[in-house]
């Protein structure tokens, strides 16, 4: 059974089972919207899983019809305008690297369960995580530029780093939903299942949580780096973690039951 993880507050629910963590965002009158209910509790949960060896995996999802509508746009235009814009750029920096900066460089992969909605922050946060998995009602829309805004939370450096830069300006540019099955075709979703999406997603966590995971650690780090590293650095990089795996009593148990297979 699982074992729930108090959070502090009832906008994000978590619960632990054999490895795997479940964050789900729990704000679904507003379709998920990042609050000062739900942010600031979220980047705390984040670091403790980062912390504890326990945990193998971590899959964030949405309740509702939505994964995650951003920021809530009732609020923008709201805040106090005398703040100085070096004290606001430094808060936004560090609340940045506190949510999808730790969540892309987690010590555990990570999934993004999209069952509906992805949208402004919500979007940079599913981007964040290792893979995404959706269903027949995902879609994807960045929205930014809609209510005047340039993008945060990472959303412009990984889109540009995963699909190149003029497909990264269309999308922050024209704001066009992307539904399931394009987001499929072009690499933004790993896997679509229209049936099944429970059972389905189930399996793949449990496929990845069945491997060593110093292993999937150095996989993570390995692929995160080349975006930065040249290939002789990329090189070291490999080398250092293999070898490091290799020397695992997890190496020797994987070998060993590969060879009964």
């Amino acid at each position: 059974m699982p074992k729930i993880i108090n959070t502090g507050t009832d906008q994000l629910l978590a619960n632990y089972n054999k490895g795997i963590v479940t964050l789900t965002l729990n704000n679904p009158k507003y379709k998920n919207a990042l609050s000062e209910k739900l942010t600031p509790y979220l980047r705390r949960i984040l670091k403790k899983i980062n912390k504890d060896s326990k945990y193998k995996l971590l899959v964030i999802k949405g309740s509702g019809n939505s994964f995650c509508s951003g920021g809530n746009i009732k609020g923008m235009g709201e805040k106090n305008i005398k703040e100085k814009k070096t004290v606001k750029i430094k808060s936004l920096i560090k609340k940045q690297r506190g949510l999808t900066g730790l969540l892309y460089s987690l010590n555990i992969p990570t999934i993004a369960a999209i069952t509906g909605a992805t949208a402004g922050a919500g979007f940079s946060i599913a981007l964040a995580c290792d893979l995404r998995v959706g269903n027949k009602d995902s879609f994807f829309i960045s929205n930014y530029s809609r209510v005047g805004l340039s993008g945060d939370y990472g959303i412009s450096w990984i889109l540009t780093n995963q699909f190149g830069a003029s497909k990264a300006k269309e999308i922050m540019m024209l704001n066009n939903r992307i539904y399931a099955d394009e987001a499929l075709r072009i690499g933004l979703l790993n896997f679509c299942f229209k049936k099944d999406f429970d059972k389905k997603l189930e399996t793949i966590c449990n496929d990845i949580v069945s491997q060593s995971s110093l292993a999937i650690k150095h996989i993570k780090s390995n692929i995160n780096a080349a975006s930065y590293f040249e290939l002789h650095k990329s090189l070291e990089m490999e080398a250092y973690n293999l070898i490091d795996c290799s020397d695992s009593i997890e190496h020797k148990i994987a070998v060993k039951n590969f060879k009964k297979n």
